[in-house]
């Protein structure tokens, strides 16, 4: 992937180094581009593998394919980008230091009638190995900053909920089997 932008902190590297741990990763976000669906679509499956195993409905997890997954972010991105696509919508993609792929995240307008925010994140996706790093927040920061806006989680992924809740997000008490999912209940959260 080539491009790289200047690399944004995850968090403060001194802060680490003062505590004695390691300087903290650094992160480059982008704009996603139509050439990068295929990447985007092995990230979001290899993210869904390490999230939501046990979560998810086995069979659910094993019908989501890559080659399923490169078509949607390619719809996503077909006029090159997401807000040429839909307007409004934003894809932002994280490298690490190695400028490998490890982290997504896409706002949209909402599209739902009964939605509580003009606004929705959409996705939000990191390898688990960035877990507590910082890049979850800055990808958010990225997409939506501190606007108004909801999503919906996977209501038995606790990690997610407590990290929404973080970032000022709430339930609301709004929740449903999702079919596409097999099923698997969500919950609406609002900030």
């Amino acid at each position: 992937m080539p491009e790289r932008p200047a690399p944004a902190p995850a968090a403060d590297p001194a802060a680490g180094r003062a505590a004695g741990r390691a300087a903290a990763p650094r992160f480059a976000l982008r704009e996603a581009r139509l050439d990068d669906a295929p990447a985007i679509a092995r990230l979001h499956m290899a993210c869904w593998a390490e999230t939501y195993a046990g979560v998810l409905d086995a069979a659910f997890l094993a019908e989501s394919t890559v080659e399923r997954a490169t078509a949607e972010w390619r719809g996503m991105l077909a006029a090159g980008s997401a807000e040429r696509t839909v307007p409004g919508s934003r894809i932002l993609l994280a490298l690490d230091d190695g400028d490998e792929l490890v982290g997504l995240a896409r706002s949209a307008p909402a599209e739902e009638p009964d939605a509580v925010r003009p606004e929705k994140l959409d996705s939000l996706y990191t390898r688990a190995r960035t877990h507590g790093s910082g890049l979850g927040a800055l990808l958010l920061d990225g997409v939506l900053g501190d606007r108004p806006a909801y999503l919906w989680i996977v209501t038995a992924n606790v990690r997610a909920e407590r990290f929404y809740a973080k970032h000022g997000f709430a339930l609301d008490g709004t929740g449903h089997p999702y079919a596409p999912w097999h099923d698997a209940h969500c919950s609406r959260m609002v900030r």
